[in-house]
């Protein structure tokens, strides 16, 4: 439990820059850009982001690794490590390739918005600059996997600090005189970068015998982690199609107007996300590590106690929110951005119902079920965009918050259900689920 706290304090510290950076850079970047550019930074940042879609997971792949096998003679490990480094960057090098290709020629063919005409250099530059970013970061995860399967994913964060505040210091003294939308995409979206280069050469200072120059292309090496990666690539697939795909999707269809609200409370649900995913992310690898000693008490007595303070914590949030969020919008953007109605409603359950929604799945990988996690995210991304179109040509913005709390929530049940049957999941209550032998 304390590699846990100490992991999410470290993460939240930089996750609380990170947030600064939004709570300063959003309204600076509307009085700079103006509100029709500003809705075309927020496609931007959704569009840009699509490319997390494919993200492979390699990162959690080899936290797992780590995790689970660190017992084994460490030739083991030291091999899959560096298969899983080589797989990583070739992957994403050939991703960048393609999703810059596929975007150019769907946009020079398809009919563009107007706004998106009218910043056509800036557009493009913007989301192709974010696709190689971010593929780079996919790439970096490998040495976040191999410190988060040590319990050491703090150093990620003592890293990411100071680039954090470097971008909230050019966010505020730089940005309003040289105001654009391809730097506004940086300092909002890509502030971490840094950070996370400079922590990679760190791990591999550190963990020189994890990665070797002459390992060999095993077959049973590569199956184990690419099949491990498609599960990951499919949970980052929905993830992204829950969380990413609406603001830009809808902005396409009807303006960026249309959206303003919905991709100012996504920025903030994406802070967020980030805190409790610092939270659920060294829960599975302790949770895993522990099932793998066979220590099941302490693997449920650690899930229990994280699941009561997740829940304890997103509830006040979720309250708070209701309360007196318009009340904080209006201070923050200086404009007449509000959440309204059933826009309000859902967004305050969507707080809680994501975070307990992560929080399943972490126990569920962390018990070595990272399949049913897989089909689960599936099963929902397939059902969202058709369900979330329906809802928003009835309630608009709200209508899209609503499709992702049931979707969500049906997510839960299921996970729930894979709980009830796990071997050492199933105790999580204090007696099995409902009753299961």
């Amino acid at each position: 439990m304390k590699s846990i706290l100490f992991s999410t304090l470290s993460a939240w510290l930089a996750r609380l820059l990170a947030i600064a950076i939004n709570i300063v850079g959003l309204p600076l970047a509307l009085s700079a850009l103006g509100q029709e550019r500003f809705g075309l930074l927020l496609i931007v940042l959704s569009v840009g982001s699509w490319i997390g879609f494919a993200n492979i997971g390699m990162g959690r792949v080899v936290s797992n690794i780590i995790a689970r096998y660190k017992h084994l003679p460490s030739g083991f490990v030291a091999n899959s490590i560096s298969t899983a480094t080589a797989i990583a960057a070739i992957i994403n090098i050939a991703l960048f390739i393609i999703s810059s290709v596929l975007f150019l020629t769907s946009a020079s063919i398809f009919p563009l918005n107007t706004a998106i005409e009218n910043n056509y250099a800036q557009f493009t530059v913007s989301i192709v600059s974010l696709f190689f970013a971010l593929t780079l970061w996919f790439f970096l995860s490998v040495f976040e996997g191999v410190d988060a399967g040590h319990h050491q994913v703090h150093r990620l964060h003592l890293f990411q600090l100071p680039s954090y505040a470097l971008s909230l210091i050019l966010i505020v003294f730089v940005f309003p005189r040289h105001p654009s939308i391809v730097f506004a995409t940086y300092l909002l979206s890509l502030s971490f970068l840094p950070g996370s280069l400079l922590h990679a050469v760190d791990v591999v200072r550190r963990n020189r015998d994890l990665f070797v120059a002459g390992f060999k292309w095993r077959r049973g090496t590569m199956r184990l982690l690419l099949l491990s990666s498609i599960d990951f690539t499919i949970i980052s697939l929905g993830l992204g199609i829950l969380f990413q795909l609406a603001t830009g999707l809808f902005g396409f269809i009807a303006g960026p107007s249309a959206v303003v609200e919905l991709g100012v409370f996504m920025r903030l649900m994406q802070s967020y996300g980030t805190l409790v995913i610092a939270f659920t992310y060294p829960l599975s690898n302790i949770v895993a590590s522990k099932i793998a000693a066979r220590d099941y008490v302490s693997a449920l007595r650690t899930a229990r106690f994280s699941g009561l303070l997740l829940f304890a914590g997103c509830s006040a949030g979720a309250v708070i929110f209701y309360m007196y969020a318009n009340q904080l919008l209006s201070i923050w953007l200086h404009s007449d951005v509000k959440f309204r109605g059933l826009f309000l409603v859902s967004a305050s359950a969507l707080i809680v119902v994501s975070a307990m929604h992560f929080y399943f799945a972490a126990l569920l990988i962390g018990g070595g079920d990272t399949k049913s996690v897989a089909r689960i995210h599936l099963l929902e991304a397939a059902a969202f965009i058709p369900f979330a179109y329906a809802l928003f040509t009835q309630w608009q913005e709200g209508g899209v918050l609503l499709a992702l709390d049931i979707t969500l929530f049906a997510g839960i049940l299921s996970m729930l259900n894979g709980a009830r049957r796990h071997v050492v999941l199933g105790h999580l209550s204090g007696i099995r689920f409902w009753g299961s032998k």
